[in-house]
């Protein structure tokens, strides 16, 4: 198989050779001046040689370099066409969607698992507006991160909820580079997307343990309130705030009467009901403000900021009259009831610290125990 350019090459050598000839044929049949042959090479004046020759070496030589530029032009295409296949091999194997778009948002290229992700053929997405293609909107979206791109000249990125074909939800994050020519001016943004819904839910998942074991480190199992630790904790936050500003700060602990004898008699899961619904109780009958604890087995510490003793002495009659009110359900259809007994005291200010307030608080609780139970007692 003969070459491009070197049939170039035969070509110019064969015109400037039929150029020869037709010189000769002139002479020999128009001009009648001699046998063709004689004409053609013999008979021909040196001035007629030199102008046959020099035409032909003209032709040789011009084939030469068309063939030489037809050689480079070639090798070019080659190696454009082999940077192409590169290219499309590499665009090809990109498994997350991804496009490229122009200035005018149009899809210059999208690969299949782009036009999977939308439902819509390659085909049709090629030369199309992605905005309108893709959302049916005729102006660019308010959070676009091409569009960003395209202003800023820098690599964007967010993170979106995508509704995909089959109509489920997954989580996307979508990646936007700029592309720049000659010039160092943006003349396309590559946009590609990643499923990172795996990613969420894991971030989820971790997020609810941590919450979770945040939430086990301050409240008791069993009740929900929060537990000793931070409950004494809170009361020493409370404590320095009386200090600085000067607010009441009233205290109010609560103990079961007879809780022994209830879960000697009708079991500890009786007896654990008996702690939920008095938690529930306390809860209900407290402020936002106010900060409820589980301070031992059966006793519950209220802190109640901003309360005068009075206040505070209401409160503790109303938790009073409603456990003693109150029907704990005991198992086979039974039911059994108990009562509290409430101590108070208050704060507001001076030189005293949380160890005088918990044994005052200690002292009217003891006191109220021994006046019967059932009963609410202040110190101050």
């Amino acid at each position: 198989m003969i070459k491009d350019e070197h049939k170039v090459i035969i070509f110019s050598f064969v015109a400037g050779l039929s150029l020869w000839v037709i010189d000769a044929v002139v002479d020999s049949f128009v001009f009648t001046e001699g046998i063709f042959l004689d004409s053609l090479i013999l008979g021909a004046s040196a001035h007629e040689l030199y102008f046959r020759s020099f035409y032909l070496v003209s032709f040789v030589l011009f084939g030469m370099v068309i063939s030489r530029l037809l050689a480079r032009h070639k090798k070019a295409d080659e190696a454009l066409d082999k940077s192409a296949r590169f290219l499309n091999t590499i665009f090809d194997s990109i498994i997350d969607p991804f496009i490229i778009l122009d200035k005018d948002f149009r899809i210059v290229r999208a690969n299949e698992a782009y036009a999977q992700m939308k439902n819509i053929p390659v085909k049709e997405l090629t030369g199309k507006k992605c905005h309108e293609i893709t959302r049916g909107r005729e102006e660019i979206c308010d959070d676009c991160v091409v569009n960003k791109t395209f202003k800023s000249a820098d690599p964007c990125a967010k993170e979106k909820q995508a509704i995909l074909p089959d109509g489920s939800v997954e989580w996307v994050e979508i990646y936007t580079y700029p592309i720049l020519d000659q010039n160092g001016s943006i003349s396309h943004v590559i946009e590609y997307v990643r499923n990172i819904t795996e990613r969420k839910r894991a971030e989820e998942e971790r997020k609810r343990l941590i919450e979770k074991l945040e939430f086990l480190s301050i409240t008791d199992s069993l009740t929900g309130l929060l537990n000793r630790r931070v409950v004494i904790e809170r009361l020493n936050s409370e404590i320095e705030r009386v200090k600085r500003y000067g607010f009441d700060l009233s205290l109010i602990l609560c103990d079961l009467d007879y809780f022994k004898e209830i879960n000697d008699t009708y079991g500890h899961n009786t007896g654990d009901e008996v702690l939920k619904i008095v938690s529930w109780i306390l809860k209900e009958s407290v402020r936002a403000a106010d900060i409820v604890g589980r301070y031992g087995g059966d006793e519950f510490l209220l802190i109640l900021p901003e309360t005068s003793i009075k206040g505070a002495e209401d409160m503790a009659e109303r938790i009073r009259l409603s456990v003693q009110d109150t029907e704990f359900p005991a198992g086979n259809g039974k039911s059994v009831r108990t009562t509290l007994s409430l101590g108070i005291t208050n704060f507001q200010g001076g030189r005293a610290d949380i160890h005088d307030l918990i044994n005052r608080i200690d002292n009217a609780l003891y006191t109220s125990k021994r006046a019967g139970k059932n009963q609410v007692y202040t110190i101050v």
